[in-house]
């Protein structure tokens, strides 16, 4: 399983690198697709998760894990909406 995971990932990515021939497209696409999770999404799941595994948690913070979902959410969607922008701008 591991060996077609890591042979289909780095062909998509010999591919890539055979057909892209603008690298700032590359860059533009990571950032708007990696910030956005590394900002809103990873965050709030890393969160959400403490949070459960607390027995002691206050009612406060079971409130806001309860939001932690719309945060990520709201990171997905920004993260395509940056992803689809990289795209644009390619034509």
């Amino acid at each position: 399983m591991y060996n077609t995971v890591t042979i289909s990932a780095l062909s998509a990515v010999t591919y890539a690198a055979l057909k892209i021939k603008d690298v700032s497209f590359v860059l533009a696409f990571a950032g708007a697709t990696l910030g956005n999770a590394l900002i809103f999404v990873f965050p709030a799941a890393m969160f959400r998760s403490t949070v459960k595994k607390m027995d002691d948690a206050s009612p406060q913070l079971k409130r806001e894990a309860k939001f932690a979902p719309f945060m990520a959410a709201a990171g997905i969607i920004m993260g395509a909406i940056g992803g689809s922008m990289a795209i644009r701008s390619l034509g």
